[in-house]
Order: C-alpha cells, then sequence, then structure tokens
C-alpha cells in the first residue's frame, strides 16, 4: 500500500494520497495540484480517483484541475444538490476498489449536510484500517455545524454528533483518523496539534465528546461562529470551478508606477520589525504564517495583488503566490523588488507605525480606546485593560467604522503580529492607531511583576 500526507502551511490542511498496485486516489486535492501528478510518476503509479469529502469552505479545491491532467474519475457526494457542474455522485455504502484495497463511503452529515468519509479496508478484511473524516472529526476538535444560519444550528449539530457515534464509532477504536485539517485551522475552533489519532483516542480524550447525551452535546457545541468573508468565494469555486494554476516558477517584478497605474494593493511579508521601521504608504502586513487565515479577510480576493517580500527571496515569493491561488486570489500579478529604496530614491514618503511597551501602556491614566482583535472566546476578564472593544482581526474590514475617531486606539493580539497587521489595516482607512509590544503576554507578565 502507498499512502501520503500533504500538508498545506497556513490552511492547515491536509490532503492524502493512497494507493495500491499502480492505481492511486487523492481525498481532498489542494488547488495546485502538480506535487500529486509529480509523487504519481515518481511512484510509477496512476492517478485514477477523485475523493471530496465535502464542499471545502476555505480553499479552493484542486479536483477539475486534477482530473483533467490525470483523467481521474472525481466522486462528490450525492447527499446534497449543491449544483455542482462536474463529478460523479456518491452514496452511502458505495465501495471503490484500488488495487487490493476497498474504499467505502460513509454518509457522515453535521459540518455539511452532504459530508462523507471514507473508511479503507486492506486485503477484503472486515475491518477497516483508517478513515478520512475530512471535517467532521479533528484531532481534539469537530468540524463547525454553523454554515446553514443559527435556525439550523440544533439540527446540524445534532447531525454530527449522530455521525461520530452512529457512525465512526463502530469502525473500531483501533482505526486511524485522517481529517482535512490540523491546528490552526478556520472550520475548527481548537483543533489540536497532533499528526497522527484513532477512533478510541478522539472517543476517550476529545473535549467536545465528554458527554453524556446527544442533547448535551448539543447544547456544548452548536455556537455560530465567525465565517471569514471569503469562504463565500470558496463555495462557488468548489461547485462551479476556478481558473486552473498552470504552476508558474517565477513571477515578474512590477515597478512602482505598475502599482500605482493598475491598482495593485501590495502585500508586505517583511518581517514585523522591518515593516514597523519603514513601508510603503497603503501596504499590508502581513507574517508569512499567518497570510493564508487573515489576507482575504482583509482584502477581497477580486483585487490584483502584489508581494514585497524580504530580501528578494523568490522561494518565499512563489510560496506565498501559491497560497494566495488557494483562498481565491486569481491576480496575483508579481513582486516589487527592492521595493523601500526605490520608493525612497523617488523621494516619496515612507509611514511608520507607533508603538508602546505593555509597561508604558499600564502606566496610561486617559480615555484611550483598547482595541482587542482576538476572538471572544481567547479573552478573559481578567485581562489587564480597559475601555476594551473587541472586534476579530477576520472581522476588521466591516466593523472598523464603528472606531472613535477622536481617541487614540490601542491594539492588542496575543504577541503582537496580528496586531501590528490590524494596524496596517487601520492606516489603510486613514485611522491611526498604536500596537502594545508583545500582546496580551507582556501585558500579563508585566501585570504579573506588578502585582
Amino acid at each position: 500500500m502507498f499512502f501520503k500526507k500533504i500538508e498545506s502551511k497556513g490552511l492547515a490542511h491536509f490532503s492524502y494520497m493512497i494507493g495500491d498496485g499502480n492505481q492511486l486516489a487523492v481525498i481532498d486535492p489542494r488547488r495546485d495540484v502538480q506535487i500529486y501528478i509529480d509523487i504519481a510518476n515518481r511512484e510509477g503509479m496512476t492517478i485514477t480517483t477523485i475523493l471530496e469529502t465535502h464542499r471545502n469552505e476555505d480553499y479552493t479545491i484542486g479536483s477539475i484541475e486534477l482530473s483533467e491532467k490525470t483523467n481521474a474519475t472525481i466522486y462528490i457526494s450525492a447527499h446534497e444538490d449543491l449544483g455542482y457542474v462536474y463529478g460523479e455522485k456518491i452514496y452511502d455504502g458505495d465501495e471503490l476498489t484500488i488495487g487490493s484495497l476497498t474504499i467505502r463511503a460513509i454518509h457522515t452529515p453535521g459540518h455539511t449536510l452532504g459530508h462523507m468519509s471514507y473508511a479503507v479496508f486492506e486485503d477484503g478484511r472486515d475491518k477497516a484500517y483508517l478513515v478520512f473524516t475530512g471535517d467532521c472529526l479533528f484531532m481534539g476538535d469537530l468540524g463547525r455545524t454553523d454554515f446553514y444560519g443559527e435556525e439550523n444550528l440544533e439540527k446540524m449539530t445534532g447531525l454530527l454528533y449522530d455521525s461520530v457515534v452512529d457512525k465512526l464509532y463502530p469502525l473500531g477504536e483501533h482505526v486511524q483518523v485522517l481529517p482535512a485539517h490540523g491546528f490552526g485551522s478556520a472550520c475548527g475552533a481548537s483543533v489540536e496539534d497532533r499528526p497522527y489519532t484513532t477512533i478510541g483516542y478522539e472517543k476517550a480524550y476529545n473535549p467536545e465528546l465528554q458527554v453524556a447525551s446527544r442533547q448535551e452535546f448539543i447544547q456544548k457545541f452548536g455556537r455560530m461562529r465567525i465565517k471569514p468573508r471569503y469562504f463565500e468565494v470558496m463555495e462557488v469555486n468548489n461547485v462551479k470551478g476556478a481558473p486552473f494554476v498552470h504552476h508558474p516558477t517565477s513571477l515578474p517584478p512590477l515597478s512602482m508606477e505598475d502599482i500605482q497605474d493598475r491598482g495593485i494593493h501590495i502585500f508586505d511579508v517583511r518581517a514585523k520589525e522591518a515593516y514597523f521601521g519603514g513601508h510603503i504608504p497603503g501596504s499590508l502586513f502581513l507574517s508569512r504564517n499567518n497570510f493564508s487565515t487573515f489576507a482575504a479577510n482583509l482584502v477581497d480576493v477580486s483585487t490584483p495583488v502584489a508581494f514585497i517580500v524580504p530580501e528578494n527571496n523568490m522561494d518565499m515569493l512563489m510560496e506565498l503566490y501559491f497560497m494566495a491561488r488557494r483562498i481565491g486570489f486569481d491576480h496575483v500579478l508579481g513582486y516589487i523588488p527592492n521595493a523601500l529604496d526605490n520608493w525612497q530614491n523617488e523621494s516619496n514618503p515612507i509611514e511608520k507605525l507607533s508603538t508602546i511597551s505593555a509597561e508604558y501602556y499600564l502606566e496610561l491614566n486617559d480615555d484611550s480606546v483598547l482595541l482587542d482583535i482576538r476572538k471572544p472566546e481567547h479573552m478573559s476578564d481578567n485581562d489587564p485593560v480597559r475601555n476594551r472593544i473587541n472586534i476579530a482581526l477576520e472581522e476588521l474590514y466591516k466593523e472598523y467604522v464603528k472606531l472613535p475617531k477622536e481617541k487614540d486606539i490601542y491594539i492588542l493580539c496575543a504577541s503582537g503580529d496580528r496586531s501590528t497587521t490590524a494596524a496596517s489595516f487601520l492606516a489603510i482607512q486613514g485611522i491611526r492607531s498604536i500596537v502594545i509590544e508583545g500582546g496580551i503576554q507582556a501585558l500579563n507578565d508585566v501585570a504579573h511583576v506588578t502585582d
């Protein structure tokens, strides 16, 4: 048996390849599909089957392009009519043969109505070896159930419970669980950072499953959550199809005249400290680690974009290009080489963000506002802050208008990275703000010492 797990960094997305003999199946492929083709060629195998667990919300799936390049058959859940323009329907209980492997489709609704899991059986054995659970069951968490609105929240949460308890548990505690996402995914609230798990381990230790009844689970787990703005674009891409990536190996350099004449938005992914030291007005700071999480929340994915990367790092540039394409940016036009030097050589002004240390912030005694951009579940009534306004960074694009214009605004996150992104976004809107260095960690450390 051949098996390969492929991680798409930033999205915390996992796709998988599994096969036997000369046949391979790919489960939930990412948008840039060349990696699967290269692996298949290296192994001397052929991709014959593409399985989607559900219509994904957080990235554009690559099934159509992969199928066109390999002639593989795409299988889509038959249990929800979303208007797919591609794929063959697969039903609960259907089985596919890949060499000596049998892949059985299991309808596991809850995250979505049509959600499918796929159990794999070896050599005709009656007990499953592993199961691809998509966004049904994660390490230490479960898939969110709020995509159908608050009016359907109880129904969807109950369906998720039934799927796990009645469909997955009976496969056996020994069965390996292979989900579509890991730690940091927007499709789960608190996915744990573990590489492997089993049904037995999740049954025993998954915090969301430690309940006495279905109703208790609904009351505990069922809640509305922040839905990133770009999810709606992904919903369309993953039913109607999206432009192919075509896997370029380089991007063109752009001049500042190109940027200004063509209305291109700049993503500055240099180190936070470099951005503080000076940046081009109108550029948005995003760390590489946070790019996939926040770029498409703060900038509409239909916008033409370009990158500023540290020291014209081409490897990082191409990594960011594919990250951007996965979340729907289809107009990634290039990068700006030696951006700050060229900008200043033309006598253009640079901008700088303001910061304040945790010590100095705690000494303030004025009517300033604290903008906390963390999610509500990450905040505490014991946080050493005052005059707090909570707007999660994912929602800042629409909620920033609620900020007072006549008061100083200090921005707080966990460690300072996301606050820098928020401050750069507000600056684009003409709002000055001050980043609290070190975030809540620094505030708590200083407050603890003071106490």
